[in-house]
């Protein structure tokens, strides 16, 4: 190499970030890629000591500092402000004295996950433009708490794309679909990826949880004294709680027509009264609204207002039942399985056959009611592959030992491949064009031309 700029001119073009920290943390130097794969900028980073950037939540952690701390090579995962989500490998550089000198640490973007070949289920990460890999699938981190969404089939990527648009806006959403879906965690995304994130809080409201002589106070607060039992002191309402922030509203259409009209009144004015208060209190509030019922279909017949209707069907987002994006069903059973395992320290498998069975159930109770399966299954048994034969009650109505045997039974990835070409002749039998049949089944024209091609039917 002919000189450090013509080093620098060549880390400058990597599709990975790159950081280098000194033996105390100070950042010497990232390379332009890290603005794109983490989200900030470089003069975020430049000149910049690690511990800073964690004490003011730009990254979550650091294996820069635990590389600096240990001496050895660590590999971490890592979230940013910008709500990104990384793999970092930081590596010690020594000098000849055998003193650490620098780390240099490799950023790029956790986007995959991919369940290993054995049965422990044990996860590799690693990035990939290739969807016919060993059942890759996206987890996408939510800032501000446990919370994920695995994503494999399109339609669950447009669900993404659609609310990462709204992260730069204030617009009002409405998320539909059946209970289970995942409505609240693509409301918790949406407040997580928008500036709001940093000025306020992301407040959940279930308005069936409330009697409805109560959820008036609950939503706007009350002055001291202003009912019978009310607390001595008054009360803070859910609107003030989210000054700033997001207002979730779960289950919107369970408030009754009276309640409907005042929080229309709230949203048109941003202002509001107490409950036996004279002072109006100016909010700031993102609402994103959500419900399992069609609201169309009641303003029809005059159980939900008109007018509210149209206010918060600004940005209408549909989040698909499991059963019309299969493809995620495998991916979920696979992440629920390992996060399970972690926490309560098991080491089981779930059996290829088991796999198959569960990737043609219906699921009425969607992702909700796969997860609490895979918890019950990996609890209450004893043996360390759980089989079709574990299953009991509702699950058992449609298995036959017979169904899957030795003889065409294989490895997962053949028995779900068998599986998903089953679908997609099903859906090519059904559909009178190509657009129809990719529609069907969730995924994009170019993955539905692939797929026939495997089928000698393109």
């Amino acid at each position: 190499m002919e000189s450090m700029g013509e080093m620098k001119t060549l880390l400058n073009h990597s599709s990975d970030a790159l950081l280098i920290s000194d033996p105390k943390g100070k950042i010497l130097y990232v390379n332009p890629s890290i603005e794109h794969v983490s989200g900030l900028s470089v003069n975020t980073h430049l000149g910049r000591n690690i511990r800073h950037l964690i004490g003011e939540k730009l990254i979550s952690n650091s294996a820069t500092l635990e590389s600096l701390e240990t001496g050895k090579i660590v590999t971490r995962e890592v979230s940013t402000a910008a709500g990104k989500q990384l793999i970092n490998t930081a590596s010690p550089v020594l000098n000849s004295l055998g003193r650490l000198e620098r780390v240099v640490c490799n950023i790029r973007s956790l986007k995959v996950y991919s369940a290993k070949k054995n049965n422990s289920l044990n996860f590799d990460c690693y990035e990939s433009r290739s969807q016919e890999r060993d059942f890759p699938y996206r987890v996408v981190q939510i800032q501000g708490g446990d919370f994920e969404i695995v994503l494999n089939s399109e339609k669950m990527r447009q669900v993404e794309k659609l609310a990462l648009k709204m992260r730069q806006v204030d617009s009002t959403v409405i998320i539909t679909g059946e209970t289970g879906v995942g409505k609240e965690l693509i409301a918790r995304y949406i407040h997580s990826c928008s500036p709001r994130e940093n000025s306020g809080a992301f407040i959940k409201v279930n308005c069936a949880s409330f009697p409805p002589n109560l959820i008036e106070s609950e939503l706007f607060g009350y002055e001291p004294g202003a009912f019978t039992g009310a607390l001595r002191n008054g009360k803070t309402g859910f609107f003030e709680m989210a000054d700033k922030g997001t207002l979730f509203l779960d289950e919107i259409a369970e408030l009754s027509l009276d309640m409907q009209a005042k929080l229309l009144g709230v949203l048109q004015d941003k202002q509001l009264f107490k409950v036996g208060g004279t002072r109006l209190k100016m909010v700031d509030v993102r609402i994103i609204a959500a419900t399992n019922k069609n609201l169309e279909q009641m303003v029809k017949e005059g159980r939900f207002r008109e007018d509210l209707f149209y206010r918060l069907n600004v940005v209408p987002i549909e989040v698909p039942p499991l059963r019309e994006r299969v493809e995620d069903i495998p991916a979920l059973i696979l992440y629920f399985s390992r996060k399970l395992q972690e926490k309560y320290s098991l080491n089981k498998a779930i059996s290829p056959d088991l796999m198959k069975y569960l990737a043609a159930y219906p699921w009425p109770g969607n992702v909700r009611e796969l997860n609490n399966l895979i918890e019950r299954l990996l609890i209450t048994v004893s043996e360390s592959s759980i089989k079709p034969t574990h299953l009991s009650g509702l699950y058992t109505s449609g298995y036959s030992s017979s169904s899957i045997s030795k003889e065409n039974s294989g490895n997962l990835k053949e028995m779900l491949d068998e599986f998903e070409m089953d679908l997609v002749k099903k859906a090519v039998e059904q559909c009178e064009t190509r657009t129809e049949t990719a529609e069907l089944l969730g995924i994009s024209l170019s993955s539905l031309t692939r797929k026939l091609r495997r089928l000698k039917m393109a």
